[in-house]
């Protein structure tokens, strides 16, 4: 069966106006220097980030050697290519609990030391809730979570489930990491549902931050 062309054309488009409205904006990061340390060290992290700026995560995190969870929706096929255009590797899947091979395929990434992107609200919500997917996958490879998000000074935002944002042209682009959290194996399987809160409300407090810079 051949691919629709519009697989091919969209990313293009995409790109190429990411691209351009980027090179209109300045770009501040934040808590750079989380991130660093575990690329210079080797340690292999599961970088945490909300639906809602999975479009312009692959231009962000473009050069890390990363590996993205891409759900195998029809809008996953977009990400995904998007992705690879920017030099980002992706897995197609869902991350539920080591019931499919797109999760085992992940876990065996982690233990080889390498880092990957997950979305744990995709893809379909609820909006900034954690599913046990991600804190399983960290807890099982003894991998830390380092939340990472978007926020532009201006931007469009979608009437979607996720409210997804793009930036706007003459911005500026907050990027930034938020503190890593360690997932105990052991506390993990006594209480999920705590991790995922714990975890859950790590990610919103640099979503929050980041709202605050990108205010002013």
């Amino acid at each position: 069966m051949r691919t629709p062309i519009k697989f091919f054309i969209v990313p293009l488009l995409l790109k190429w106006t990411m691209t351009l409205v980027t090179l209109t904006c300045r770009v501040r990061w934040h808590n750079r220097e989380i991130a660093e340390q575990f690329e210079q060290t080797g340690s292999p992290v599961v970088f945490a980030m909300w639906h809602n700026c999975s479009t312009f995560s692959p231009w962000a995190m473009k050069g890390r050697n990363l590996t993205c969870m891409v759900s195998a929706s029809r809008d996953g096929e977009y990400i995904a290519r998007l992705a690879a255009l920017f030099g980002n590797r992706t897995i197609r899947g869902s991350s539920s609990k080591g019931s499919s091979s797109a999760t085992r395929a992940v876990l065996k990434l982690l233990r080889g030391g390498e880092s990957v992107a997950l979305t744990p609200d995709g893809p379909r919500g609820p909006k900034y809730a954690v599913q046990p997917g991600i804190v399983w996958l960290a807890a099982a490879a003894q991998a830390p979570i380092v939340p990472f998000h978007i926020e532009a000074s201006r931007q469009w935002v979608l009437n979607s489930w996720d409210n997804h944002r793009f930036p706007k042209p003459f911005s500026t682009i907050h990027i930034g990491f938020g503190k890593p959290i360690a997932i105990d194996r052991v506390l993990f399987k006594q209480d999920p549902e705590q991790a995922a809160k714990r975890v859950q409300q790590t990610m919103m407090d640099n979503v929050n931050n980041l709202k605050a810079a990108a205010r002013g």
